[in-house]
């Protein structure tokens, strides 16, 4: 994929050595970072994610490829951000030589330092329209520091990738610069044991709704579709997964 990208520019850039992926989010259940971990595990090359490790992350072992979780002190806000931050960029500084990929916005500051100064290719993988989305919209003064981010860094991203052609197409009129779309597909997968609706407590015959994800997060659905079920009173709808909105 990245030589694909690579190759339709020319490129100053050595395509040599490890891909250093980076992540602020639980590398566990991020399913697109470890999809593509996977996917340039398997063309043949080395694959190095950072990430973070919180008190209820999952093991990691037996994936075919380095993991490295930083323990951080704080666990949200600006300190989160400064000391991850910090961390990555005088972890990836000091490495062998590399490629880099940066997962969202909270990453991108710290690969683009380092991938001037030792002249690393750089890959961005946009995973939402960072600045837009509900946690910031009544926070305009973070809202400005990513943006500032976002300015001084997106358009100057040799490669950029994002998840559908919506967001694509607002950087594009935002900053006039090509985001390749490689969406977020699901791998096929057959449960070894399948649960049956006796064994949840539901009605053999009863429509059901499944909202899943593990980013159920306020402002995204999930509270609206809740109060709608009063609607559907012969409707189940089942959650599957976590996010910050599921205990209220």
């Amino acid at each position: 994929m990245f030589s694909y990208l690579y190759g339709k520019r020319k490129n100053p850039y050595c395509l040599s050595g490890v891909i250093y992926i980076s992540v602020t989010s639980d590398v566990a259940t991020d399913q697109r970072v470890l999809r593509t971990a996977r996917t340039l595990h398997l063309s043949g090359r080395p694959v190095h994610i950072i990430g973070r490790l919180l008190p209820d992350s999952l093991p990691v072992s037996g994936l075919p490829f380095r993991i490295t979780r930083f323990r951080m002190i704080f666990r949200r806000g600006f300190l989160f951000y400064a000391c991850f931050h910090i961390r990555l960029f005088f972890f990836l500084l000091f490495r062998k030589k590399g490629f880099l990929l940066a997962n969202d916005l909270d990453t991108l500051f710290p690969n683009f330092l380092v991938s001037r100064l030792r002249r690393w290719p750089l890959v961005y993988d946009s995973h939402e329209y960072f600045t837009g989305v509900p946690a910031l919209r009544h926070r305009p003064r973070v809202r400005a520091f990513w943006k500032s981010i976002e300015k001084k860094t997106v358009p100057r991203v040799p490669v950029r990738i994002t998840v559908n052609g919506s967001i694509a197409e607002l950087y594009r009129r935002e900053y006039g610069v090509h985001f390749n779309v490689v969406r977020n597909i699901p791998p096929l997968w057959e449960p070894g044991e399948k649960p049956t609706r006796a064994g949840l407590g539901l009605p053999g015959d009863a429509p059901l709704l499944v909202l899943q994800g593990t980013g159920i997060n306020r402002d995204r659905g999930a509270e609206e579709l809740v109060r709608c079920m009063v609607y559907l009173p012969d409707v189940y709808l089942l959650v599957i997964g976590g996010g910050e909105v599921l205990p209220r």
